[in-house]
């Protein structure tokens, strides 16, 4: 895949710090700023965290991937590459690792995919209309976006797509966009560390013990929210008694 980075606000701690601090009216100054933005994060104040945007392109990434992106709707907006109007007689396409890792299965994937672009080739050659060939066109096929995104949005999406239950692509999509926001500047390095982490970790920055999965099928990485409630009430029963 390939992430390009259009336009971003460079200095989102300051800015989420400056905006606040004019409701407040408050000092405006880069330190103080960059302090009062942490302040309304660890509180939860959500909402100056959506004067943050960003805007990506996402390439050669398949339009399964982008259509899991799709249902994150609130603080975003996109645009993506037309079937009507691009001939897509060439496209590339995404193999999951599982595929490609098994001989017979890759080549009747790959079969399937050539066959599709025979038939489509074929379709446009022969003066049917490019957006009504596309409706053979598969979901693994690869296409782009233009990603636009808040701050408060993105570390929702990060919260559930890095978590190990989701899909693989759109994991290591958003790993990808989480490091290339690492390397922007000290500010980003926080928010990436802190904020744009797995759900079982929303909290690490806070506390690190209140690390826990939400998920009904548990990988392991932090231990089950039904592990902690049972041992609490163990605990807390053991409290009642005197035991402890």
């Amino acid at each position: 895949m390939s992430i390009t980075l259009l336009s971003y606000t460079e200095f989102p701690l300051q800015h989420i710090g400056k905006i606040a601090g004019i409701c407040w009216n408050s000092a405006d100054t880069p330190e103080k700023n960059i302090a009062r933005a942490k302040d309304c994060i660890i509180s939860e104040h959500g909402r100056a965290m959506e004067y943050v945007d960003l805007e990506l392109v996402i390439e050669t990434t398949s339009a399964r991937c982008i259509r899991e992106l799709y249902t994150h709707i609130i603080g975003t907006s996109r645009l993506q590459e037309s079937t009507r109007y691009v001939n897509m007689s060439d496209f590339g396409f995404y193999t999951p690792p599982e595929i490609s890792n098994n001989i017979a299965a890759n080549t009747a994937y790959t079969d399937g995919i050539t066959a599709i672009k025979n038939a489509y080739s074929f379709m446009v050659d022969n003066g049917i209309k490019k957006e009504n060939a596309a409706n053979i066109l598969p979901i693994g096929m690869d296409t782009k976006i233009v990603w636009k995104v808040n701050l408060r949005a993105l570390v929702h999406f990060m919260n559930l797509r890095l978590c190990s239950r989701a899909l693989l692509e759109i994991r290591e999509l958003a790993k990808e966009i989480r490091s290339m926001l690492h390397d922007i500047n000290a500010e980003w390095a926080w928010i990436a560390d802190n904020l744009l982490v797995p759900k079982c970790e929303v909290d690490k920055f806070r506390n690190p013990l209140v690390c826990f999965c939400r998920e009904k099928q548990c990988c392991g990485r932090h231990p089950s929210i039904n592990d902690i409630v049972v041992v609490s009430k163990e605990r807390y029963d053991a409290m009642s008694n005197g035991e402890i």
